[in-house]
């Protein structure tokens, strides 16, 4: 049987998110460059290079949005093995290749990096978020967490096992 352990949502923090931020960055900053007039403020060189500094800005957030939700992965858990997608690679990965799962992060929506034994496709980190309830409250994500955790420590337990 399986069971997702990742957000419906995660589509839009790998894909959606980063880029409207992106556009909505280089819209605002051309529209600056091109009209400086319209822009509140003092003359100087502020009004002037609002641009730029806008620019920088946007900079800052892309990366800060691309590194929080755009890296996430899907993440089925299914029987002994895991189900990994980047939404371009599928692949499986068995339990007992997992070692660690950290998390929760201190961003929101909360996130959980899965710490492998040995490299995947997408490397030996794989970042994931769980499933949120409207206003981002815990429940639902300790639920999908302590499913994973649950599987997890009964592999490591089962007699035979590495």
């Amino acid at each position: 049987m399986s069971t997702t352990l990742s957000s419906g949502l995660t589509p839009l923090y790998r894909y959606v998110l980063p880029w409207l931020v992106v556009i909505g960055v280089a819209v605002g900053s051309l529209s600056a460059y091109l009209h400086p007039e319209s822009l509140n403020g003092p003359d100087g060189w502020v009004r002037d290079y609002a641009w730029l500094l806008m620019l920088v800005f946007g900079a800052v957030i892309g990366v800060v949005l691309w590194f929080v939700g755009g890296r996430v992965v899907r993440v089925v858990l299914d029987d002994d093995e895991l189900l990994i997608s980047d939404y371009r690679t599928e692949f499986r990965v068995a339990l007992t290749q997992l070692e660690a799962i950290k998390g929760p992060t201190w961003t929101n929506p909360p996130r959980y990096t899965l710490v492998f034994s040995e490299p995947t496709e997408l490397g030996r980190k794989l970042t994931f978020i769980p499933p949120q309830e409207f206003g981002f409250l815990r429940r639902s994500e300790a639920a999908a967490v302590g499913e994973l955790r649950a599987a997890w420590n009964a592999v490591r337990t089962k007699p035979g096992s590495p």
